[in-house]
């Protein structure tokens, strides 16, 4: 089984509580708690906003999902994490720090995923940023 930690340590407490939101919709709290190994005042906790779940907790959840579940939550992660990598090429244009090598890492992951490759031009452009 994939260990997904290396994404949900960069989720958000609004994206946690979207996920168990998720889950606990078609199980209820009870058997979502006994299914990620925490109390039903944890997950109603969670569900509320007043703490949120640990990555191993969301972690659980993800594994636990079904296929429909799945794809919601997958919903929930892309927003996330294309947000902050948005936000994070912004920034770095604006500071004069872009990497060309995040331009060459989205393209390997673009393609893993068998889209489009980003375009050359845009390369080209971020190539004249200084390094």
């Amino acid at each position: 089984m994939h260990r997904v930690t290396s994404y949900v340590h960069l989720l958000s407490k609004e994206a946690r509580r979207k996920i168990i939101e998720v889950l606990a919709s078609s199980r209820g709290v009870r058997r979502l708690a006994d299914e990620l190994g925490v109390t039903p005042a944890a997950v109603s906790k969670y569900l509320r906003g007043l703490t949120h779940p640990s990555d191993r907790v969301v972690e659980k959840a993800i594994e636990a999902a079904t296929p429909e579940e799945a794809l919601e939550i997958s919903k929930i992660v892309a927003e996330v994490l294309l947000e902050g990598i948005d936000d994070y090429v912004r920034w770095s244009i604006e500071k004069g720090v872009m990497d060309v090598r995040v331009y060459s890492r989205l393209s390997e992951i673009a393609a893993k995923a068998g889209l489009a490759s980003l375009s050359s031009r845009r390369a080209a452009e971020l190539a004249d940023v200084k390094v």
